[in-house]
This record gives C-alpha cells, structure tokens and sequence, in this order.
C-alpha cells in the first residue's frame, strides 16, 4: 500500500511541541484525505473526504498501518531505554511529515551551498543526516580564482584540505576542475 502526503505544508514558525502542517493523504494514487496537527503538542488528525471510497481507502490505511512493525527509538543520554511505539496511521504520517521536512531542510542547505560554492571553497563533513563545513573565500569568485591564479589556488585548496583532513573533513564542492584535485 502506498500512502503519501501531498500539498504538504509545514508552518515551523507555528511548530512549538511538534510539527504544524497540513497536507493531503492520498492513498495508492487517490486522494482521499487530509490530515492536519497545530502544533502545540497534541496529536496529528486526520479526516476522509466524505465519499465512500475516501472512507474505505482511510480504512484500509489505518488497517495496513497498524501491521507494520512498531517504531524503535533509540536509547539516548535523555532516555537512557529504547522507546517502542505502535505503528498506525496517525504515527506513519508524522513520520511522513518528519521526512517532508527532513527533506525541505536538506534542499535548501544543498541550495545554499551550491550559492556558495560559486564564491568559495567549502570543507567540511557531509555524511547524510549531517552538514557542517568551513569556507574559504577569495576577493574573485572561485572561476575567476582557478582561471586567473590556477597555482595559488591549487596551493590554497592542498593547504585547507591538509588542514581539515584530521578532523575528518572533506572538500564538498563540485564545481572545481579534476585539475585541481588530483
């Protein structure tokens, strides 16, 4: 069974104990529902469209979600235990909003790198769940940099990677020349 989120709409501003938004539920390719939380801790509603057959494909939904194996989240220094929750539809689509965001958050810092990797040299640590990086910055931008100095830029570039590479940095930027990192 698929079950997504459309027209999803997250109000972070709005977001206090836990996520506001609203969206769409479509079901195997319908659309059959919307689903909704304010954000000030309680839980995520959701409704069907009125139809029989919106009222059906919640149903199945809410069916298939609650065979689905249980959320684990892991022990932590605030909670020292595993934590286990039962899956049904009402978790599986905060799950689907936390991966929305997760997502919208990720786009806009891959955006906002792209931005800057125009004008600087970016090292840092990027390995999925986290971003952290240094720039290095020119009076040029970085073109005009490889362009116009190509050697004191090579030698910038091995100096700041040699620099990072014990804190287990790397260089992030993919508009630099294969002539310049080998």
């Amino acid at each position: 069974m698929k079950i997504e989120l459309k027209n999803f709409k997250h109000y972070d501003r709005l977001s206090e104990e836990t996520l506001c938004f609203v969206g769409n539920i479509w079901v195997n390719g319908i659309k059959c529902g919307y689903a909704e939380n304010s954000g000030k801790g309680g839980c995520t509603s959701y409704h069907h469209e009125g139809t029989q057959e919106s009222r059906e494909l919640i149903r199945q939904a809410e069916e298939y979600c609650l065979k689905l194996p249980p959320i684990i989240y892991k022990a932590t220094a605030t909670y020292n235990k595993d934590i286990q929750i039962d899956m049904n539809l009402t978790n599986y689509i905060d799950d689907l909003c936390c991966e929305l965001v997760k997502k919208k958050e990720k786009d806009a810092i891959a955006k906002k790198m792209n931005k800057e990797m125009q004008k600087a040299i970016l090292i840092g640590i990027d390995n999925g769940s986290e971003i952290a990086y240094q720039t290095i910055t020119f009076k040029l931008p970085l073109r005009d940099m490889w362009e116009k100095h190509p050697d004191f830029f090579k030698k910038t570039l091995v100096e700041k990677l040699e620099k990072y590479e014990p804190k287990g940095y790397k260089l992030l930027n993919t508009n630099i020349p294969q002539q310049f990192l080998n």
